[in-house]
Formats: structure tokens, C-alpha cells, sequence
């Protein structure tokens, strides 16, 4: 039983060595165990050449009939004016400002200053008066200017299922 067990322990420690020694790899051994380490296992570590390698590779060159676009591996018909293709959909182009989030264009939240200076000293924010303005599209708040955060859905129409395209190799 105990010349199991210490053989069991033995084997135990050994993977520990081992597990140790490959997870501290060669950068974080220090000067003397690596020189030692190359010279006793110089072929255990494999090395890789680059010298005079060129990768060569051929393709397929692809195209569409007058009137579709290449996409994805098929073709499609080109969007009207102010739309974008993504696939089998065309998606209307998000407004000025706003930011394509995929089916939604969203505008972020804005606060600024108001433009005070019409304001008497005792209520520099016009608090109660219209003696503060702000640009338009923005709510008055009396010392700032609020624009709220804005989604809404982008307009879509689909474009079909695509058809293959004509290709030929170089």
C-alpha cells in the first residue's frame, strides 16, 4: 500500500514539475537555467523559418449583371437612392445626426448652456421669464438647453433572395 502511494506521489510531482516548467516557458527562466536549457534540449524546442516562404494563392473573380451589386457571394439589385444594401434587405439611410445601429437610428441625449445674457442679474437662468433662449430643437430648461434621445425604426424594403453571380479563376 505505501509503495503505491509514494509511487502515485512521485508521478504526482513529476506532472507538477512538468506543468511548472512549460507554464513558465523560456521568457521567465532567468539568464544561467535558460543557457543551461538550450544546451542540453536544443532540439525540444522546434523553431519555425520564415526565410523564403511566399504565400501564393489563387481566387475567383465574381461579377454581377448591370444593375445588381456583389454581395456576400450573390448578387443582389443596387438600392434606390438613400438606401444601403445588407444582404436581401435595403435599409433607408439614417437622417443627420442620427447614428445606424442596424434596424434603428438612434440620437444621443444633449444638454448645453443657455444663452442667458437677456437675463437680469437676480435670475441669470430666467427662471419664469423668457428672457433665456436656446437653439432650435431644444427643450428650455432655464440655465440649459435639453435634446432628448431619439430612436426610431429604419425604413426597409426587401430585394429578393439574390442570384448567383459569374465567376472565373485567376
Amino acid at each position: 500500500m505505501t509503495t503505491h502511494l509514494l509511487g502515485a506521489l512521485a508521478a504526482l510531482s513529476t506532472s507538477l514539475v512538468l506543468l511548472v516548467g512549460c507554464a513558465a516557458g523560456p521568457d521567465e527562466l532567468d539568464a544561467n537555467t535558460a543557457a543551461e536549457a538550450s544546451d542540453d534540449d536544443a532540439s525540444a524546442v522546434p523553431s519555425v523559418e520564415m526565410d523564403g516562404v511566399e504565400p501564393r494563392g489563387g481566387g475567383v473573380n465574381c461579377a454581377c449583371p448591370a444593375g445588381q451589386e456583389y454581395q456576400n457571394g450573390l448578387c443582389y439589385p443596387t438600392c434606390r437612392s438613400g438606401y444601403g444594401g445588407e444582404g436581401p434587405v435595403c435599409w433607408k439611410t439614417c437622417a443627420s445626426g442620427f447614428k445606424d445601429t442596424g434596424f434603428f437610428c438612434h440620437r444621443d441625449s444633449k444638454i448645453i448652456s443657455a444663452n442667458t445674457s437677456k437675463c437680469p442679474w437676480y435670475n441669470k437662468c430666467g427662471l419664469g421669464s423668457s428672457c433665456s433662449t436656446c437653439p432650435a430643437g431644444y427643450a428650455n430648461d432655464g440655465c440649459t438647453c435639453r435634446r432628448d434621445a431619439y430612436i426610431y425604426a429604419q425604413e426597409s424594403y426587401t430585394r429578393g433572395a439574390g442570384t448567383v453571380p459569374t465567376c472565373s479563376s485567376y
